[in-house]
């Protein structure tokens, strides 16, 4: 099981293909796995969220959402082996 006290980030950006691509290699190599996807404007922004006090016209639509990949940390060297060449 994959906790907050045992698991090691392996991969955090913006880019959706490789986000699925590393998700595709650790499923195949039979590696647990959990992610968080950020909305960044989502964010709370004091009165309203960023989006809501701002709009969101002319910002870069790849960089709405940053994706996270976690794994247990006994798995993390497999895991970054798996993931390497992506």
């Amino acid at each position: 099981m994959i906790t907050l006290f045992n698991r090691k980030n392996i991969y955090t950006g913006f880019d959706l293909a490789r986000y699925s691509a590393i998700r595709s290699a650790l499923a195949a190599g039979h590696i647990p796995y959990t992610v968080k996807v950020k909305n960044r404007m989502g964010q709370w922004a004091g009165h309203g969220t960023l989006r809501g006090r701002t709009g969101s016209l002319g910002q870069p639509s790849d960089l709405t959402y940053e994706y996270e990949v976690f794994v247990h940390q006994k798995d993390q060297e497999q895991a970054l082996r798996l993931i390497r060449d992506l």
